[in-house]
């Protein structure tokens, strides 16, 4: 036991930087500074906690001789003590209750945001708008869609998606994204890779897609396109199997691939793949440092979506195109389109407050929900929280 004087209360307080996580029957204690945890199931200590969260007691909660003799609590702040993430103040030694300056969301949630008029002015929408994926193909409408790109504001990063070399006036399109400093991502099959230089040079750089099984003919051909420019590009390989996880780990070992990812693809059939590759675990969880900001943000936003609008060969704009199109290019305005996304969207604000997530202890430690919780048809893609 701590050492005390047997009549003494105490000030309880949680340091600032500790995010609490609680449910009705465990409590989890994070250390955004150094990524340490305290997780317990004691009901005394939820209750504890439970008070240092009420507003009004300012993060600051008294703890009487009699509480802090408990064997469970005093474990407990013990714990606390050693890890630097709370402490006791003796109130002999107060001249009163002290404060604690307790984080908070100065953010309306995703059901509050309509009421906050100021997000809602032209240039919070503009400003809330990050990044734009224009999905090509023959049907494409160039002339309309640079017409739309003309009236877009900021300094968006475009992702250019599909076979644009195969559309009429593609050079129209890349000469008009060529005039601006923008961030241009090419985002094609290795099969469809054409080299953008001299005439293209202006911040484009190449995302290639590559799935099995691979056609070395034409593999050797982008390979020797890609390395004859100057531009930076990167290949993304889709592996649903772990036979595709070997063959894209030898690919890149032959050829010396220095910028890639594995990219994993649902098939309908492959969740045992998924929950072997893809599932997270309490230690998976845990071992990606987050910062209070990060824990705010996935309380309030989906990082996947948030900012970003994708643009159909149609003119269609979707948020997510999992989710209901939120209107047409060649009809309204980027301004109503991200603003019916902010009023009454599923995508930039769909957070884990859903079951089983909104029961769990590490529910705004994690990600996100993500296209493969769609695609897979489950709330959450985990082994530390089954449905």
């Amino acid at each position: 036991m701590i050492s005390h004087k047997t009549t003494s209360n105490y000030w309880f307080t949680i340091e600032p930087y500790v995010y609490i996580g609680l449910t009705n029957t465990c409590a989890l204690l994070y250390n955004t500074l150094d990524g340490a945890t305290i997780e317990s199931d004691k009901e005394e200590v939820i209750e504890l906690l439970q008070e240092v969260l009420i507003k009004e007691n300012c993060g600051v909660v008294l703890l009487t001789d009699k509480k802090y003799q408990n064997i469970n609590i005093n474990a407990f702040i013990r714990e606390l003590r050693e890890k630097y993430m709370g402490d006791i103040i003796d109130v002999a030694l107060s001249k009163g209750k002290p404060v604690q300056l307790l984080p908070f969301v100065n953010f309306p949630d995703k059901h509050q945001v309509e009421k906050r008029s100021n997000f809602l002015l032209p240039e919070k929408i503009y400003r809330s708008l990050t990044e734009i994926s224009i999905h090509v193909e023959q049907t494409t409408n160039i002339i309309k869609l640079i017409s739309f790109l003309q009236s877009l504001h900021g300094q968006q990063i475009f992702n250019i998606i599909g076979n644009i070399w195969a559309i009429a006036n593609y050079d129209k399109l890349l000469s008009f994204f060529d005039q601006h400093s923008s961030p241009k991502n090419i985002l094609c099959s290795y099969t469809n890779v054409m080299d953008l230089q001299p005439t293209f040079s202006n911040n484009f750089s190449y995302k290639v897609s590559v799935n099995f099984p691979i056609d070395i003919p034409r593999w050797n051909i982008s390979r020797e396109i890609l390395h004859n420019q100057t531009l930076p590009f990167e290949y993304i390989f889709d592996i649903s199997s772990e036979e595709d996880t070997e063959q894209a780990k030898q690919f890149i070992n032959q050829y010396n691939i220095e910028q890639y990812k594995l990219n994993p693809v649902y098939n309908g059939d492959n969740i045992r793949f998924f929950e072997e590759n893809v599932f997270l675990t309490k230690e998976d969880i845990l071992s990606t440092p987050l910062s209070i900001k990060d824990l705010f943000a996935n309380q309030l936003i989906n990082i996947y979506d948030f900012g970003k609008i994708n643009i159909m060969p149609n003119g269609n704009a979707f948020a997510n195109v999992k989710h209901p199109a939120l209107g047409n290019i060649y009809v309204e305005g980027i301004y109503n389109i991200v603003r019916k996304e902010i009023d009454e969207g599923k995508s930039w604000f769909q957070v884990r407050d859903q079951a089983p997530c909104n029961n769990c202890v590490y529910q705004w430690l994690c990600p996100p929900p993500s296209n493969y919780e769609t695609a897979i048809g489950r709330p959450n893609l985990c082994h530390v929280k089954q449905l």
